[in-house]
Parts: structure tokens; sequence; C-alpha cells
């Protein structure tokens, strides 16, 4: 069947799938071609999603960074919610109308989902959450962004706020080349590593991954398990080790300092306790793995790495201190949060009942060697006599949070 519009050229077509997106709302534009990815890791394999692809658009719809801070200052987490899935919806419909556009020239195209979409080719692939394709690693090829120490893609005016989506095509696009490396506003400068009660990054300074794309050479910080930050980010905790700030969750339950001890404690305790918590108001992301598994939605509690970060250096020093300084989450007995000191915070997981506490923390502290896990002090217990938590030895490292700019050398979620 002969395409619906008449033909226009290749450089015309390149034009205008460069513009399309900024005109609904998307910050910037790149494009990539299999050659442009040749010898990337298999999530930059364009005909995964789509037999006979040449190219892929990937952008950048930012979202706003006054409910940005307002949810890193624990002032509003409902408003960031709100923000982020309607911004991911708009990136999604983007993609969309895109694919779209490019079909009716008569080239095959797919969009490709911002998140929430995994491969799922043998038993166990979801359990990987390995994207269909990787916007991330389109992104950077494409000089949409840079990678920053984080491994987040950082744009030139929005740094990681933003949201990323892809477009695969059979189309014969024009790439565009990656952003200069000598532009990246990236400094090591540790924001994203401070904000990260998980330990995500702890050895980042030492640890590095580099992906070649298309004979171009792409360097960041080698992550740890992904469960590490599901932990986290999902909410099942989110008090630091400091026990001075947390994220949006009201759970503190402790991070181990280890992968080998995490899923134990994430999986068979923290996870039974965040499904039988109350929900958190304001709503959530429509995830089919967690829906299946629980019949709720996944709350944003974190993401504390990418809210921080931004191009503007003191922004970032703000951010981090509204994080930092906005207290200790608590949740009320009809499902409502508040920001609370971290000693009020103790005194009102330490005044539940017990079975009611066990949703917060765990029910059996002198588990726990503090040796093996972060934040074991932080038991609302610990310390208390018949509280179960008395026997534990010392923490033996300082757990004083690190602040941005004046980061303690022997602040152990960063190794030197």
């Amino acid at each position: 069947m002969p395409p619906p519009t008449k033909p226009i050229s290749q450089e015309e077509l390149t034009a205008k799938v460069r513009e399309f997106p900024v005109i609904y709302g998307a910050s910037i534009v790149g494009i990539t071609s299999v050659e442009t990815l040749a010898g990337g890791p298999p999530t930059t394999d364009l005909s995964y999603v789509l037999e006979g692809a040449r190219s892929a658009v990937t952008f950048a719809v930012p979202t706003d960074a006054d409910k940005t801070r307002d949810y890193l200052g624990k002032v509003d987490r409902a408003g960031h919610q709100q923000d982020y899935t309607k911004t991911s919806i708009i990136a999604d419909g983007i993609a969309a109308q895109l694919a779209s556009f490019i079909r009716q020239f008569g080239h095959e195209t797919t969009a490709v989902m911002q998140n929430l979409v995994f491969r799922n080719d043998k038993p166990g692939d979801l359990n990987h959450r390995t994207p269909d394709i990787s916007h991330r690693y389109l992104a950077v090829r494409g000089g949409v962004g840079w990678f920053g120490f984080s491994g987040n893609v950082l744009t030139p005016d929005h740094g990681p706020n933003v949201i990323l989506v892809s477009v695969v095509t059979a189309a014969e696009l024009i790439p565009t080349d990656p952003l200069p490396p000598e532009d990246n506003y990236c400094d090591d400068c540790q924001a994203c590593n401070t904000a990260c009660p998980s330990g995500f990054f702890r050895h980042g300074k030492k640890n590095k991954v580099t992906v070649t794309m298309g004979g171009v050479d792409f360097t960041y910080t080698e992550r740890r398990s992904y469960d590490r930050c599901s932990y986290v980010c999902s909410g099942c905790t989110g008090l630091h080790s400091s026990g001075q700030w947390s994220t949006w969750s009201p759970a503190r339950f402790p991070i181990p300092k280890e992968d080998e001890h995490l899923l134990p404690i994430y999986k068979k305790v923290a996870f039974k306790a965040w499904s039988e918590r109350p929900e958190l108001p304001g709503g959530g992301m429509q995830s089919p793995i967690t829906f299946s598994k629980t019949k709720r939605d996944v709350t944003l509690t974190c993401g504390n790495c990418m809210h921080v970060c931004h191009p503007d250096k003191k922004e970032r020093e703000r951010r981090v201190k509204l994080l930092q300084e906005g207290g200790v989450i608590i949740q009320q007995e009809d499902g409502s949060l508040q920001s609370v000191s971290a000693e009020e915070a103790r005194a009102h997981v330490a005044a539940m009942d017990p079975e009611q506490r066990a949703l917060y923390e765990p029910a059996d502290p002198e588990s726990y060697d503090p040796k093996l896990y972060f934040g074991v002090k932080n038991h609302s217990q610990y310390g208390r006599e018949g509280g179960g938590a008395t026997s534990l030895p010392s923490e033996t490292e300082d757990l004083d949070a690190a602040r941005f700019g004046n980061v303690k050398q022997d602040d152990p979620m960063i190794d030197r």
C-alpha cells in the first residue's frame, strides 16, 4: 500500500522529526542510527522492537522544577507525583504522535514507552527489569545529554529532571552527534551520592563502566544491584543512615552494606511490610508487575539522585539542603504523611504497638549486625531496656549525614 502522503526527502523528514517533539513540549531531541549504535549493549538493538529498524528518535520532556523542590523539602509529595505522571504521559503521547507522523510517510515506526516496559523473553527476565530499549544510551549517543557521575542522563537545561522516551523507525534519518564532553556540567560533586540512602553509587569513585557505541566511548559510575535502588525508591525503606533525614517513605528498615545481604531483608521483610502499610496519598505509577503481586501502585518516594542534580551548582546546593533539612517522614494511622524532626520520628514509631511497629522497622532488630547493615542504631527500640536492641553492638562507622560541598571523608556511603 502506498503511503498516504507525498514523499519528502531524508533531510526534510529529519528536520521535521527533530522539530516535532519540541513543538509539543520536549526540551531537546537526538537521533541515532544502527551505525551510530553499533557495538553498544543489547538494549541499543533497535531491531528488538522493530524488525528492519534503521533509526531512533529520543527526546526529553522536563518536569516541574518548583514541584521537584517541594518534593525534596518534604513539603508536597503528591504534587511531584502528579507532575511526574502527567509528564510521562505527555512524553508517551508525543512519541505516539511522532510515530504516527513518520508512518504516514511510508516508514514502519513504533513508539517505545518511557518506563515500566521490560524484556520478557524467558522465565525470570522480568526480575531483571531490562528495558526493551535503553533511552539513556540512545540519549547520550544522539546528543540529548551527557552521562553524569551517577549514570543519569544530564540534559543541558534541566539536568536529569526529564522524562526520556524514544521512537524507533525504519526511516533512514540523519543521526545527530553526541554533545561535546567538555561541555558536560558534571563536576563529580557527589550530590547524587550524598542524596542516595541506599549506597547505590557507593563505589563510584573507583568503579566505572564504559560503553562504546558507534566507536564513541561513554563512561559513568558502576551501579550496584538495582534491587538496592528499588529497595529505597519503591518506598520499602527511606531513613538515611544518619537518622536525620529520610525520603518520603515512613519506613526505617536497615540497609545492607553489601548486596549479598539485600534480598532477604528487602523481599522477605520490608516488601511485605510495605504491602501491608496504608498506601501513600497522592497516587502512583501504574506498574503491572507490582500491581499483579500486591494490587497496589508504585508511589514515588525517592529519585533523589536525579532531583538534586541541576546544571547550576548553587541550585544543586539548594536542593541538597532542602533534602537534608526536610526532616523525617512519619505516617499517621489514616495514612497521611508528616515531616518531623528525627527525635519526633523515632518517638512516633516507638509509641506504636509491636504489631504496627513491625510495618515500619524490623520486629527483631537483634538479627541485624551493625557491621553488615547501615542504620541499625536508628531502630526506635535501640538502647531501650527490654526493647530487644540493647544488646546490639555499637556501629563502628560514623553515620552522620554527608553534606554536599563538605562531604565527610569517612562517610560510609562514599568510597574514597
